[in-house]
């Protein structure tokens, strides 16, 4: 993935602020491991909601972050090209959104990715 720009907004507290980046992903599409689901797509890294009791906060250790799980997101802007050209050599099969993210967290208002 590329990063393309970063920016801070507020986030859950006036203490905590949420780094949103920008990224290029090479694909979006993974293959899953998960029952009955062949691929997983997720249009984020990461979620501003923070959820405490969120299983997928143990995806920071694969991210590279160093902030706490509900302070960054990263914005796979060219999701929807990417997951075209992928669709069009991937085997047919069950798409899982959202697997370790929330596909429709609040930035999906600006950003639109899951659309």
């Amino acid at each position: 993935m590329t990063e393309n720009t970063t920016s801070a907004l507020p986030a859950r507290g006036d203490e905590e602020v949420l780094t949103v980046k920008e990224i290029e992903c090479k694909s979006i599409l993974t293959e899953s491991g998960i029952e009955g689901v062949d691929y997983a797509l997720n249009p984020y890294v990461g979620c501003e909601h923070g959820c405490v009791y969120c299983y997928a906060s143990f995806m920071k250790r694969f991210t590279g972050h160093k902030e706490e799980w509900g302070t960054f997101v990263d914005v796979k802007v060219n999701a929807a090209e990417v997951l075209a050209r992928q669709l069009k050599r991937a085997k047919p099969g069950n798409i899982t959104l959202g697997t370790v993210t929330d596909a429709y967290q609040p930035l999906e208002k600006e950003y639109g990715i899951t659309r």
